[in-house]
């Protein structure tokens, strides 16, 4: 009797634990709704290596009455979320993969009531420094997602003044040197 509670003990322990690392590491699906917007963020896994490439998949839906305008990027390279993934103590921002380049010029869209857009965006491990493109530091990243601003206003000293930011949803990530 002993040695089958014993075997039952040591069971429910193996298996906490075996549960207990897969819950490290998986895939990531996220879907939120702030005001009219319903947000979904889906990721290959919550732990990266330094090596590996970020994807994420995001779509935005318009629950609202409303339509909604947004900038969508350039003509040449549309986007509809604005992504960022964060370094949560150096508040450095990793970088996204380089592709093919894009127009300077903003495109303005529109999302109607129901509609929904979704969009990729892959990432690498590395983040810009004032000169160039410097490692990612390991440690916990949060992966904010939200619809574009209404419209960007230059300022007089050239800065990016954005008109009606949309508020965004936030998940976590690591990235390590061991994934």
């Amino acid at each position: 009797m002993k040695k089958a509670f014993l075997v039952v003990i040591l069971s429910i322990v193996f298996a906490t634990g075996c549960s207990n690392e897969t819950e490290k590491s998986g895939p990531v699906l996220h879907q939120e709704t702030i005001g009219d917007l319903a947000y979904e963020i889906k990721l290959s896994n919550n732990h990266f290596g330094m090596n590996e490439e970020i994807e994420v998949f995001t779509s935005v839906t318009n629950r609202g009455k409303e339509a909604l305008t947004y900038v969508s990027g350039s003509s040449s390279c549309p986007n509809h979320a604005l992504i960022n993934i964060t370094h949560q103590e150096t508040n450095t921002n990793l970088s996204t993969k380089q592709g093919e380049g894009c127009t300077s010029d903003l495109g303005i869209s529109t999302l109607e009531p129901g509609q929904k857009v979704e969009d990729k965006w892959i990432f690498i491990s590395k983040y810009h420094s004032k000169s160039r493109l410097e490692p990612a530091l390991s440690g916990t990243y949060d992966v904010k997602v939200s619809l574009p601003p209404e419209d960007i206003e230059i300022t007089k000293d050239y800065q990016s003044k954005l008109i009606n930011p949309r508020t965004s949803t936030t998940i976590q990530i690591i990235l390590s040197d061991n994934n």
